[in-house]
């Protein structure tokens, strides 16, 4: 066999290249298994190493891409199979004639010998090409500057890059090869674009802040910032009218519109700014909500967005919140929340583990959000509303498997997560028809520290979710690029705002031994660096080359574009639509808006289903069509659709979903139950749903479960005594501040550790039961823990339990199982008063426990009322025969199983389902017991087509012996 370099030589001289003549070397990576997109390969180096000189990778995974796609490429990078073989041959002939040259890449690849490799396969006129875009690229400046911090430890510091013109970072900031990079306005005509969002009319609404990080005002309306609306007056894709809507803000950080007007988040207020006079000038500023934290300028308040239960959504940092609201006081940090327009009501939903800046949702109104330090996706699965008062559990979880993001630049800074998500800001989906297929689902988060668009292939996992790695849709080797803010535009296209800024890392504050100099904190918690910008900042758009022309974005509000726009194709223009609805009381829209809901398979549905909630409209025929509807995320809209009260609870418990065969459905329909009243038939309810085998080998559901016997008072097990030595912390050892029975163990080499403060407190204020508890002060990041050790049984089941609260507290205060690695519930606000938390955990084959008193933070946090108890199961009555006469009072009048709103018998009950007269004639005790335990595998005569019964499963909602009574009635009606 001829060497693979000399073979591409003389067959490339022959045929031409399959890309373009000129521009970057575009390299097309095959990721046939799909490994990479759940571990790091050599795909990640490659990309660093070679992406400064634009030899630009697009990643692909599974099959061998068709000709088309691999028009557009220098050449294939594929691993060698298993076995060590080749993948495919040295070259692929596309039907036009030209060659793509197959490069193999191994796991041990140097870039260096790949690039030799790549350039020996160019054709000598692709490759002058390449060399010619090179040489015309706007040059680099750089010089030694000692406010570039060395966190690193590299040898020998960065150097600074002197920022480029629009052109030269444009020439060195990698898309999609199927996709172009459009510039829609730049400084100076915009300023350092935070956010940014669209209005009725389609204009961007940007939020400048040339104030961000240190200029925060005691009067907010002496501020710097800006709201400017930008607008394409002329069509040729660029902004060219600039009109400052409100003026002298500060530090906003995101807008919503809403109620004709606009809501800026710029803590410690939300302000609702308003036009009246069609000027584009607010004249109407009004603070709506207050309570949001300033101290720290990046970990505050963002995200703004309509949601789909026509509430307002948005994410926090540790900075938090602290308020009060219709006279409920409210504490809570790192986040993500809801609101109403009016700020009368504010809830905190889902607890995130760090510094948070990001809020999305799905195209089924599923929660989703970013933070800081390599948590840069969160599924939130259940609100934590949701939970009895006084209890917590877990509402949300990172879900991407791949900590590294593809940068193509070995030249970031980053103070810790090095290489990862440590700046992560965004967590937005991709939905439109004006993009590829491969993106339609994608969430986008942005690194500025990395300088990209990270994608995340987010599937379904359960009744949660799992992200996948799918690289970057956006990557620059221009050290000022900055993506902060990136969503689907009315247009279809992609659009971000680029920050601008070579000094994106906000704190640690630099110094000799962490960076390699002194520096100082400032106001805003940010490191003082004469290096950050205060003026520049870009928008692009991300154009795909196959889209279609698409219309002006729709200016008006007839009732045919409302309701086409519902079934839209991007989630701007669907919630668009969905709000000027609701907000316009647009009830004439009724019929049409339940026509559409009836469309099961039209995305439409789902928002008319919530256009109807927010009008008042929505009646119990469509909600009960909704519910049993053959598409899954109708269904668990409909259930998030219903309210608390009886109507509600006859249309949940009519349907069977509480055994939905979807497990997101199935979810939703959980956390719902969570909101209805206690009651004999719902607590029996709850203990069968807890030993559900389905339910207990899904996280989120048996959590979920785990929330409803909390709330509902069931107990599934019965607690032994407490095997935790000195759990109330009564007796004091001699030292007279740590607890007999308790010893101090520190995790690491965190700076707080060394002057950790563990000790015994008496002030009744800072005690739950009893004469002490127990705390930990650290003022420097810490990781510590005071624990006791105990003998555990094999393969037993046991709680670990405690009551936690904090004080001035930046990180998560818990129990863990130091051997096991079980760990309760974290406490991560910065003040909260006692929260009980636990974890249920099996002792497998591990002959002890080491508990620890756990808290990796800084500030104070208290622990009392300490558990661990062996539980066993509650035991059921025997059962006996069935009786008749008690099975025909449970179908008739069970609240919960709810018999008679779905069947009729003798001329009474609900046509919903077939007819029960003559039922023991034509079918057996087997049949009549399938079709009460299994409804799914017994489909009734005329329920075939819809796939799905529903009527829930009759062995969750009745004790074995009601059940035993209701298939005697049954088997009576001859």
């Amino acid at each position: 066999m001829r060497p693979l370099v000399a073979f591409l030589s003389v067959c490339l001289s022959v045929l031409a290249s399959a890309a373009p003549s000129d521009g970057p070397v575009r390299v097309l990576y095959l990721d046939a298994s799909s490994e990479e997109q759940a571990a790091v390969g050599p795909l990640h180096a490659l990309m660093a190493e070679l992406g400064r000189d634009a030899i630009w990778f697009d990643y692909t995974a599974g099959l061998t891409p068709d000709s088309a796609t691999l028009e557009r490429y220098d050449a294939l990078a594929v691993k060698p199979k298993a076995d060590g073989s080749p993948a495919l041959n040295n070259v692929i002939k596309l039907p036009n004639g030209a060659l793509v040259p197959v490069l193999v890449v191994k796991a041990d690849t140097d870039s260096a010998k790949f690039r030799t490799q790549l350039e020996a396969a160019l054709p000598a006129a692709r490759k002058s090409g390449w060399q010619k875009f090179l040489a015309q690229r706007e040059p680099e400046v750089r010089e030694k500057n000692i406010n570039v911090a060395n966190y690193e430890k590299r040898p020998e510091p960065l150097t600074f890059q002197k920022p480029f013109s629009v052109k030269g970072s444009m020439e060195r900031t990698q898309v999609p090869a199927d996709m172009k990079l459009v510039l829609f306005a730049s400084e100076p005509d915009i300023t350092k674009p935070i956010a940014f969002a669209w209005d009725a009319r389609g204009r961007l609404w940007v939020c400048e802040t040339s104030d961000y990080p240190h200029g925060v005002k005691e009067d907010q309306q002496q501020g710097n910032d800006r709201i400017k609306i930008c607008e394409d007056t002329d069509g040729d894709g660029k902004a060219d009218k600039f009109t400052v809507f409100a003026d002298k803000l500060n530090i906003p950080t995101s807008l919503v519109f809403a109620n004709a007007g606009v809501i800026v988040s710029q803590a410690p207020n939300f302000v609702f700014l308003q036009d009246t006079d069609g000027d584009d000038k607010a004249d109407v500023r009004k603070v709506i909500l207050t309570g949001w934290g300033i101290r720290d300028t990046h970990a505050q308040t963002s995200s703004l967005s309509y949601g789909y239960d026509n509430w307002l959504r948005g994410a926090v940092g540790y900075s938090g919140f602290a308020g009060e609201i219709g006279g409920e006081k409210k504490n809570f940090a790192m986040g993500s929340y809801r609101f109403t327009a009016d700020g009368a009501q504010l809830e905190f939903l889902h607890q995130f583990s760090n510094n948070t800046w990001g809020y999305g949702a799905n195209a089924a109104g599923d929660s989703f959000g970013g933070t800081a330090n390599n948590a840069p996706i969160f599924f939130g699965g259940i609100p934590a509303t949701a939970w009895a008062k006084g209890s917590r559990g877990m509402s949300a979880k990172k879900i991407n498997v791949v900590d590294k993001a593809h940068t193509i630049t070995p030249n970031f800074r980053q103070v810790d997560v090095m290489g990862g998500w440590t700046a992560a800001a965004g967590s937005t989906f991709i939905y439109s028809a004006q993009l590829p297929p491969r993106l339609q689902g994608m969430a986008m988060v942005c690194e500025p520290t990395m300088k990209l668009i990270g994608l995340m292939d987010v599937q379904p996992d359960g009744a949660g979710y799992v992200a996948k790695d799918a690289y970057s849709l956006v990557a620059s080797s221009d050290e000022w690029m900055s993506p902060v803010f990136a969503e689907v535009g009315p247009d279809g296209a992609i659009w971000f705002a680029d920050w601008q800024n070579f000094i994106i890392q906000h704190n640690p504050t630099p110094s000799v031994g962490r960076g390699g100099y002194d520096a100082k904190t400032g106001v805003g918690g940010a490191h003082e660096n004469d290096l950050r910008d205060h003026s520049r900042g870009r928008i692009y758009r991300i154009v795909w080359d196959k889209a279609g022309a698409v219309a002006k974005a729709a200016q008006g509000d007839s009732a045919a574009d409302l309701i086409a726009g519902l079934s839209g194709s991007t989630q701007y223009g669907r919630l668009r639509a969905q709000r000027l609805i609701v907000e316009s009381k647009k009830k004439d829209l009724t019929p049409a808006l339940r026509e559409l809901a009836s469309k099961a398979s039209d995305i439409g549905a789902i928002h008319a289903l919530w256009s109807l909630q927010g009008l008042g409209e929505l009646d119990a025929a469509t909600h009960q069509a909704a519910l049993y509807s053959t598409v899954a995320p109708l269904r668990r809209n409909a259930i998030r659709a219903l309210g608390s009260d009886e109507s509600a609870q006859k249309l949940f418990f009519g349907s069977g979903v509480v055994a939905d065969k979807d497990p997101a459905a199935r979810l939703a329909a959980f956390v719902k139950l969570a909101d209805f009243p206690t009651s004999p038939e719902v607590q029996t309810l709850v203990r069968q749903l807890s030993a559900d085998a389905a339910v207990k080998s899904d996280e989120w559901l048996n959590e979920a479960s785990r929330l409803l016997a909390k709330k509902h008072k069931t107990a599934t097990y019965v607690q032994g005594p407490n095997l935790l030595p000195n759990p109330g912390f009564e007796e004091v050892a001699d030292d007279k501040k740590t607890p007999v029975g308790w010893k101090r163990r520190d995790y690491g080499t965190r700076p707080g550790n060394k002057d950790a403060q563990w000790g015994i407190v008496i002030d009744p204020k800072n005690v739950r039961s009893g004469k002490h508890a127990m705390r930990a002060i650290t003022r420097a990041d810490a990781d510590t823990s005071f624990f006791a050790d105990v003998e555990l049984k094999p393969n037993t089941e046991y709680r670990l339990s405690a009551w936690i609260k904090t004080h001035a507290m930046r990180g998560k205060a818990s129990l863990n199982d130091h051997i096991g690695r079980a760990e309760t519930e974290k406490v991560t606000a910065r003040e909260s008063d006692w929260t009980e938390v636990e974890v249920v955990f099996n002792s497998g084959k591990r002959p002890k426990a080491s508990i620890n008193l756990l808290h990796v933070a800084v500030g104070d946090s208290f622990y009392d009322d300490v558990k661990l108890c062996e539980l066993s199961l509650v035991g059921e009555a025997p059962i006996t025969a069935g009786v008749p006469a008690r099975g025909e009072q449970i179908f008739w009048k069970h609240p919960v199983a709810a018999c008679a709103i779905c069947h009729m018998v003798g001329g009474k009950g609900s046509a919903i389902g077939p007819a029960l007269d003559g039922l023991a004639t034509r079918a057996t005790p087997t049949y009549i017991h399938e079709s009460l335990t299994e409804p799914n595998k017994v489909l009734a005569k005329g329920f075939e087509k819809l796939g799905v019964s529903p009527m829930p499963p009759m062995g969750l909602i009745l004790k074995p012996q009601e059940l035993e009574d209701v298939k005697a009635y049954l088997q009576t009606l001859k």
